[in-house]
């Protein structure tokens, strides 16, 4: 979550950007130490993407890779996108793997998005490890079957080669009024877009269209020619999950069915903003929240606070995000009386899709 002070002075580095209001600093440490570390963290980068310009340290494999990343930390949509993605493979008929990092999974578990990866792509195979390479390697040899890798969280990943490179950039924090690392939340710089094939404006629905068409414009002028696609995060519909003897029993509803439906809204995602925003956008009622860090594991303290807020609230119902009820479904159990609803989330195309579903379709097939 993008806990701090606001950056006084936070300033793109490319003078062309459009005016526009600084995001929040990641850290409160003072802007002074933020500028430098910036800095030099902007440096060290430089010097590592100039070798991989170069070829040095990359690997390329004996089949496509397409890869899903950003510019920037934080929930860009990243997970919605990469579902999409293995969706239109499995349509032309490709068998594809998705490999990840496994960023903060307990040792010997799976982490939460690793759990979401495989409750929504039943049969796609994940590799989820540090060495990435090694891992796509071992599964190849296991399974031959596997035709094409999705590199999730691949952009600064660049020991992998990829033959397409998608960078997602969330319509309500662009890139022109960030800052790199520790300052702000750009893990490259924003010269960096040019390495990308396609470019998708996420988050669509938090923004208006004057803002969504600066975005879009300032895109076009930093790389021209690149496809720019354009998507909402949308909830196609929810999942209701209720107390049962053995567990939990699950049960499917449509969105408008639970409207007005009071709920206690919680997550600890990169995005918290649009995920509580979007509960009372579908008309549901959101009381209040409970806001973890980004992939917090939801320990007896969390679940504490939730079961608290749930008794001051007198809220019956909590709705989460799949990447949070995957880790927090267990320690639930037996701490609460109530019922989950966990809405199905997935990108709807306002602009693009063609055009991107054509780049990965020439790469493949």
């Amino acid at each position: 979550m993008r806990w701090g002070l606001m950056g006084t002075g936070t300033r793109s580095m490319m003078a062309d950007r459009p005016e526009s209001k600084p995001v929040k600093a990641p850290t409160r440490m003072p802007n002074a130490l933020a500028r430098v570390m910036s800095w030099g963290y902007g440096l060290g980068i430089g010097i590592q993407n100039r070798r991989f310009d170069c070829g040095i340290g990359v690997t390329k494999l004996d089949v496509p890779v397409i890869s899903i990343g950003n510019l920037s930390a934080g929930g860009t949509g990243k997970t919605p996108m990469v579902h999409w993605v293995a969706n239109e493979l499995l349509a032309m008929g490709r068998h594809p793997v998705i490999a990840m990092r496994g960023y903060k999974a307990p040792p010997g578990e799976m982490g939460d998005e690793e759990r979401e990866h495989r409750q929504a792509l039943p049969g796609v195979p994940v590799v989820a490890q540090p060495d990435r390479i090694a891992g796509l390697r071992a599964l190849f040899e296991m399974d031959p079957v596997v035709d094409c890798v999705i590199l999730d969280d691949g952009f600064q990943h660049r020991q992998l080669a990829r033959d397409v490179d998608v960078v997602l950039i969330d319509a309500s924090s662009p890139p022109y009024r960030d800052a790199l690392l520790p300052r702000g939340y750009l893990r490259d710089p924003v010269k960096s877009l040019s390495r990308g094939d396609a470019v998708v404006v996420t988050h669509r629905e938090m923004v208006s269209g004057g803002q969504l068409a600066e975005l879009v414009g300032w895109i076009k002028s930093q790389v021209p020619g690149c496809p720019v696609a354009v998507a909402s995060h949308v909830w196609s519909s929810a999942t209701v999950y209720r107390r049962a003897d053995d567990g939990w029993e699950a049960e499917e509803c449509e969105i408008d069915a639970l409207k007005g439906r009071a709920m206690l809204g919680v997550c600890a995602i990169g995005n918290p903003g649009g995920f509580l925003t979007q509960i009372e956008r579908v008309g549901w009622g959101l009381v209040d929240s409970v806001v973890l860090g980004d992939h917090d594991p939801f320990d007896a303290s969390a679940i504490e606070t939730v079961c608290q807020r749930l008794k001051a609230t007198k809220v019956s119902v909590i709705c989460m995000t799949r990447k949070d009820w995957v880790k927090a479904k267990d320690r639930l159990e037996g701490c609460i009386d109530c019922r989950v609803v966990v809405p199905e989330l997935g990108l709807g195309f306002a602009s693009g899709a063609d055009e991107l579903r054509s780049l990965i379709e020439g790469v493949v097939c």
